[in-house]
């Protein structure tokens, strides 16, 4: 039996397009992460042990700090997911979202999308933005 088709809620796409929009935000917010992390950093319990422990190299504490740190996973695996999407749309979609999501055009409405850069109405530019949000869904494994 083939399984229904899971439909999005408002709450879910709404929450979908502003992560969208976010993208060029998330390096400031993997940097912030970062810094958060290391001033939240528990004291040495074992300070009073000077020489019994190596120092290891800087790009592996980088790295252990960025595999311990959930917030920096979070926004890391969000910019993978969303640019996974948007390399699978087509060229004119791709186009739409950088200069509307992420450019200077990002304060239009879809309405104003829809007229401007597709021609096509207000009903149709609504399901065009369904089928982007519904495939993040997907990448982000919200929706199967």
């Amino acid at each position: 039996m083939a399984r229904k088709k899971q439909e999005l809620s408002r709450k879910t796409l709404a929450r979908l397009e502003e992560e969208m929009r976010m993208y060029p935000k998330i390096p400031r917010l993997k940097a912030e992460a970062l810094v958060t992390a290391e001033l939240n950093r528990d004291t040495d319990v074992n300070w009073w042990i000077q020489g019994s422990r190596k120092k290891s190299e800087p790009p592996l504490d980088e790295l252990m700090k960025k595999e311990g740190n959930k917030a920096y996973q979070y926004y890391d695996q969000l910019a993978k997911d969303i640019e996974r999407t948007v390399s699978g749309l087509s060229p004119d979609l791709q186009k739409i979202i950088h200069e509307c999501f992420w450019g200077m055009n990002s304060y239009y409405d879809w309405a104003t999308i829809g007229t401007v850069y597709l021609n096509i109405s207000y009903r149709q530019i609504y399901s065009v933005r369904y089928g982007i949000l519904e495939q993040f869904a997907m990448q982000r494994g919200i929706a199967f």
